[in-house]
């Protein structure tokens, strides 16, 4: 008989969205480090495939739990945004930060640890069933009986694959692959500049082609990828090996020569279910941004939601969650959820006629030109708050070695 562990709170899924859940937990109050356990098949740092781009909305939501990012990042200052022929930028210092994923989770876990935080790494769950009084979730190692579970587990949840649960949200498809690069030579990384091109949906993509400059290791590369939202899943899918494929071939590569990886996002939809009694989804299981793929800012942010909507059922003894989505749409960040689903539909459903799009662009061009987004010197980045932590965590460096959780 496995050890039946008895917690306030459970959650799978030891990515941004889960561990934000539990540091905003213990931020609003530190005994919730003994009320809760992170779990997660995965040991930190687990390899993640991602194109790594962290917004200010994400950024400012690390900052309110007292954080600036420490692993090795990219600060960008323009993103390109093309259409053909046709361009305009968003500018800011910085306009987004790229991280690498591995990196990132495995210092944001840390963090999280360094606050009493406990996380079971390498602990995959087996089974769920969620009861009047308490979830019992199956690891390989426990049983846990816990008052609240959070499902953190990405895209491909196997909470909601195991609850069938059932909604109506979508999934999108990603393409990514890794270019070694020279600094010295490439646009990208002398300009800090991310290029987000649009061109293959006069092809019936809906989404785009990016190239976002990463260092891995110290050694300097591109991420380049594609995003398909399928936000008119009515229309015929993309071949997107053949438009990566194209993409590559105007910039000088050929996809053959290198290591081609896929994963998917689930995109928000505002008649899905993001709560039943006693279970939160929270992040790419609950869902993300289906216009450009933004999956990391969202999914901290949710951290923020799922705690205040936790702190509060206890307080109140009700755990049924009921107002869980109007409190994802008036959070200050993940409120541009349905806005971003809206303009997604919009946009992909118009983006087959090319004479549109090319109209679009010019006028969101010119609108650009008056925004606080046409200013390289905008910082959008709000100062980290003050949190108080053990002297010796403050002063322990980033690790990249391998952690195992209590």
């Amino acid at each position: 008989m496995a050890n039946i562990i008895n917690i306030d709170v459970l959650i799978v899924g030891s990515g941004p969205a889960g561990t934000s859940t539990a540091l905003h937990l213990v931020q609003q109050d530190p005994s919730w480090s003994d009320r809760l356990v992170v779990v997660d098949k995965a040991i930190h740092p687990r390899e993640k495939l991602c194109g790594g781009g962290i917004t200010h909305m994400g950024q400012n939501v690390l900052g309110r739990l007292g954080l600036a990012i420490e692993t090795p990042s990219i600060a960008l200052r323009r993103a390109d945004i093309l259409y053909e022929d046709l361009s305009y930028s968003f500018q800011a210092n910085p306009i987004f930060v790229i991280i690498r994923r591995d990196e990132f989770d495995h210092w944001f876990v840390q963090k999280a640890e360094a606050r009493g935080v406990r996380v079971r790494q390498g602990e995959a769950v087996d089974n769920v069933e969620v009861y009047d009084d308490f979830v019992e979730v199956t690891t390989d190692k426990a049983v846990f009986r816990a008052k609240v579970l959070v499902a953190a587990d990405g895209s491909r949840s196997f909470v909601r694959r195991k609850l069938k649960w059932d909604d109506n949200s979508r999934v999108a498809r990603l393409l990514e692959i890794l270019t070694p690069e020279d600094s010295q030579l490439s646009p990208e990384f002398r300009e800090k500049k991310a290029v987000l091109d649009f061109t293959p949906m006069k092809d019936g993509l809906q989404g785009y082609y990016w190239d976002f400059p990463s260092v891995i290791e110290g050694e300097t590369y591109m991420n380049r990828g594609l995003f398909d939202s399928r936000a008119q899943p009515k229309r015929p899918k993309a071949d997107l090996k053949r438009e990566l494929r194209r993409s590559l071939d105007a910039r000088d590569r050929n996809l053959d020569d290198y290591k081609l990886k896929g994963h998917p996002i689930r995109w928000f939809d505002g008649n899905g279910r993001y709560a039943i009694p006693r279970v939160l989804l929270a992040g790419d299981a609950a869902g993300t941004d289906p216009l450009a793929g933004e999956g990391i800012s969202f999914s901290l942010a949710y951290g923020d939601v799922a705690a205040a909507a936790i702190v509060d059922a206890f307080a109140q003894d009700d755990f049924s969650f009921a107002d869980y989505k109007e409190r994802i749409v008036a959070h200050q960040v993940l409120k541009q959820l349905p806005v971003r689903v809206r303009l997604a539909r919009l946009m992909y459903r118009l983006g087959k006629y090319r004479w549109i799009s090319r109209f679009a662009w010019r006028a969101i061009g010119f609108v650009m030109r008056y925004s606080r987004w046409n200013d390289p010197e905008y910082v959008p980045i709000q100062k980290p708050v003050q949190v108080h932590e053990p002297e010796e965590e403050r002063s322990r460096p980033y690790s990249h070695q391998y952690v195992k959780g209590g």
